[in-house]
Formats: C-alpha cells, sequence, structure tokens
C-alpha cells in the first residue's frame, strides 16, 4: 500500500531500493511540480476562473433543484393526492402514468439544457482559463500534459 502511495508501481524512482529514471534529476521534476502547483493555485483565484465556478454552481444548483422538485412533487401527489392522479386522461391513461413519464422527458430536456447553458456559458470561459495556464505554462519553459 505504501508503495503505491509513493508511486513507486510506476516507475518513477524514488521507492525503497530504485534509482531515478535515467536522464532525469529529482530536483528538476521538484522544481516543475512546484511551479505547477504555484500556477494551480495563481489561477484558482483568478477572477475569471472564479466567475467559471460560480456559473458551473449556479446552473447546476438550478438545473437539479427544478428536477428534484418535480420529482418530489411527483411523490407527494401519488402519495397524497390519489383523486387528482386517477383522473382518466384516455382510456388506460390517468395524470399518474403522463406525470411518470414526464418525469423522463423533464430528466432528458434538463440534460439538454444543461449541454446548450454550459456551450453559451460556461464553455468560453473554460476557453479563456484554460489558455491562461497554457500561455503561463509556456513562458515557464515547462511542458504541458506531463
Amino acid at each position: 500500500m505504501v508503495e503505491y502511495m509513493e508511486d513507486a508501481h510506476r516507475g518513477r524512482g524514488g521507492g525503497p531500493g530504485e534509482e531515478p529514471r535515467p536522464g532525469t534529476r529529482r530536483s528538476t521534476a521538484r522544481r516543475v511540480q512546484a511551479y505547477r502547483t504555484h500556477t494551480s493555485e495563481r489561477m484558482s483565484v483568478d477572477p475569471c476562473f472564479v466567475k467559471l465556478r460560480r456559473r458551473f454552481a449556479l446552473q447546476t444548483g438550478l438545473l437539479v433543484s427544478v428536477f428534484l422538485f418535480s420529482y418530489l412533487s411527483y411523490l407527494l401527489l401519488s402519495a397524497y393526492a390519489r383523486d387528482f392522479m386517477s383522473i382518466q386522461i384516455a382510456d388506460s391513461v390517468n395524470v399518474a402514468l403522463l406525470a411518470g413519464v414526464g418525469q423522463f422527458a423533464l430528466t432528458f430536456v434538463l440534460a439538454w439544457a444543461f449541454g446548450r447553458l454550459s456551450e453559451r456559458t460556461l464553455d468560453p470561459l473554460a476557453e479563456r482559463v484554460r489558455e491562461r495556464a497554457l500561455r503561463e505554462e509556456s513562458v515557464s519553459g515547462t511542458v504541458v500534459g506531463r
């Protein structure tokens, strides 16, 4: 378990009795890791990133709230408004059946709405944050993606 936590299983070196990979220096790797950590900390307080997080939280909270309100309304109506839910719409179709199928439809509509809202509001902000982070990485001379 300790070896797993120390990344010895991945061949990165540093485990008991292991040598570092040829051509790499621990100090260089630590410096790069420290710089990336520092960059991540700077990006986490970036106003654009904070705005992205807030919009995501607001959008997600709103859509989840709509779904939960709808679902809990359906449950409560099913449990306490049996007369209303048993109203016949067609031969064997009543309000309860339509409301149940409506839950599936609402789920798909909310997923579609989340995608559309994300494309319009979240994706442009995420792209700006990503570009800024890549720009800072390229200025520092570190290799992105390691």
